[in-house]
């Protein structure tokens, strides 16, 4: 009879141990957010490829709220740290400059959770196209290129003209990518991932 007791105690500590695991599971509203959902960010700092390094992260917001069978799981304006994964700066006279991005992890009020997610790609333009364009002139146009300050993709920074030698500028009037605060990246998840709002 005892041992037969024991085990009708035991089962019903199972149940219950079963049944508040499962309560517990539901009250922390987590949903498992399915691999190949898009996860809409926008930067809130702007990154230039010229300081940027592979490794480092910046920050942004998902601007689309993520709902799953119709339960919220990442809210929009919830903290998204981006990593640098590849920078690629252009020569004067060819290439582009590139930097390449990924959701490392997703900051929600319940929590940060880490994520795998696609590599999204910035591109600036290409230094090729440019250097075919350039002319030859004098103190005049490189003043003129002196005076250009960037904002924005692709934007010329600090970019600085030497002139009065009459020679052409391949280098004083490159560009550099500047991917800008605001700027809209999409992202889809590689691996189903367990978050809550």
């Amino acid at each position: 009879m005892r041992p037969r007791a024991f085990s009708v105690v035991l089962g019903n500590l199972l149940i219950l141990l079963i049944a508040s695991s499962s309560s517990l599971a539901q009250g922390s509203g987590g949903s498992i957010v399915p691999s190949g959902t898009a996860l809409n960010v926008r930067t809130t700092q702007p990154l230039a490829a010229a300081s940027a390094q592979v490794g480092m992260t910046v920050t942004g917001v998902v601007d689309d709220p993520v709902f799953v069978e119709g339960q919220l799981a990442i809210p929009r304006g919830a903290i998204a740290t981006l990593q640098v994964v590849n920078v690629e700066q252009s020569s004067n006279l060819k290439g582009r400059d590139r930097i390449t991005f990924k959701v490392h992890s997703i900051r929600t009020n319940s929590g940060t959770y880490d994520v795998a997610t696609t590599q999204v790609e910035a591109k600036g333009r290409s230094e090729g196209k440019r250097a075919a364009q350039k002319v030859i002139g004098g103190a005049g146009i490189g003043a003129a290129l002196g005076g250009i300050v960037g904002g924005g993709t692709g934007a010329a920074i600090g970019a600085a003209a030497g002139g009065g030698t009459g020679a052409a500028i391949s280098g004083s009037g490159k560009t550099h990518l500047v991917v800008p605060a605001e700027t809209l990246l999409q992202f889809r998840l590689q691996g189903a991932t367990r978050v809550a709002p």
